[in-house]
């Protein structure tokens, strides 16, 4: 059986025809905007956490910047978590560090000898294992430590007589001393003491949980925006940079890498690695130069944290030279260009900081 169909008059043919092509050309022009200007917009939104404009990075769609670290969160609460600080140690023996990885601020800086030591500022919703090995206060730690309000848990084992006085002088100061608190710490058996202290996220909370305070005061937080990639344009890129304490053992490189966009750590070893293999990277590194003078026959050192002084700051391979400045105790640590009498402040990149203390017997180099 055959269907057959009438005849149509070629004008109405025709009509037909021309509908159909003109529909054509409107689906054809839909598509090419939704891909084309979909793909070539300017804006482009990363996590739903920034928006990259020509090349630079703002984080104006996070609605919850961390205080800390510039890192966005998901609610107001979170922004102005309890912080914990631990004194880290950096001596040969006590390689590889525990936990290290893990802290969103490290501050790095001489003690006797010149070789380095770390204090690492954790939220303490962090989740980490094993941190350490713990070791001793010193005094101008605690003045960058005081930079977070008197909430921040100070976590260490016994210190300095100087910081130990300030400590025991300070009712700001929520000291967390292992002498005094020893079940919130434990010594592993497979290193030997003064390198073997350790603790542990769940030892903190239960330290908040016990002796906590219920309550957390606002710290002044830094100015935080992204930047692109330096293409040296205008400028020289910066692809190594090497803080020298006491070479070579504690020589600390940091080489950039343009595709994860963050600064991987080196020390004698090769690849700074946490004990669990995950390897050490900062997003900013920020070198700050300081005099210091020898106290004591032990060698310890009074470091001049409060007043200005020269500052570096490496980001995504740019290098922009300017000052650091503290005006008290309290105050907090600032970093200025040098635009205008009084210059601007620098903004961070959001994530991972670390600050490299430099002093007179120690150096920056760059390439």
């Amino acid at each position: 059986m055959k269907l057959k169909f009438p005849d149509l008059n070629p004008k109405v043919m025709y009509i037909l025809a021309t509908i159909l092509f003109l529909g054509a050309l409107v689906l054809l022009s839909i598509f090419s905007w939704s891909y084309f200007g979909k793909k070539n917009s300017k804006i482009v939104v990363d996590d739903g956490v920034d928006s990259q404009i020509d090349g630079q990075v703002d984080n104006s769609l996070c609605q919850f910047p961390r205080l800390l670290d510039g890192v966005c969160v998901n609610s107001v609460e979170e922004r102005n978590p309890e912080l914990v600080a631990v004194m880290i140690e950096n001596h040969v023996d006590a390689r590889p560090q525990s936990g290290l990885v893990k802290a969103s601020v490290v501050y790095e800086a001489p003690v006797e000898a010149n070789y380095s030591r770390f204090m690492a500022i954790f939220p303490v919703t962090t989740e980490v294992n094993k941190v350490g090995s713990v070791r001793s206060a010193r005094p101008y730690y605690l003045d960058w430590l005081r930079e977070y309000g008197k909430d921040i848990m100070y976590m260490h084992v016994g210190g300095s007589p100087d910081a130990l006085n300030i400590i025991k002088t300070d009712n700001n100061i929520f000291n967390f001393d292992q002498f005094f608190n020893g079940p919130y710490f434990w010594r592993s058996t497979d290193r030997y003491a003064p390198h073997n202290v350790y603790t542990s996220s769940d030892n903190w909370t239960k330290a908040w949980e016990d002796k906590g305070v219920q309550e957390n005061t606002d710290f002044k937080s830094w100015n935080f925006r992204d930047i692109g990639n330096c293409e040296g344009v205008g400028e020289t890129c910066v692809n190594k940079i090497t803080v020298l304490f006491l070479s070579p053992s504690y020589e600390a490189v940091w080489k950039y890498n343009s595709s994860t966009r963050k600064y991987a750590r080196y020390q004698m070893e090769g690849r700074h690695l946490d004990q669990d293999g995950t390897a050490i990277e900062a997003d900013t590194v920020i070198v700050q130069k300081v005099h210091s003078e020898v106290l004591d026959d032990y060698g310890r050192l009074k470091i001049n944290t409060i007043g200005k002084g020269e500052a570096i700051i490496f980001q995504n391979g740019h290098k922009e030279e300017g000052e650091w400045r503290k005006d008290s105790v309290t105050g907090r640590t600032g970093w200025f260009n040098f635009d205008g009498p009084d210059g601007q402040p620098i903004p961070l990149k959001p994530g991972k900081i670390w600050i490299e203390v430099v002093n007179d017997r120690g150096d920056v180099e760059w390439e």
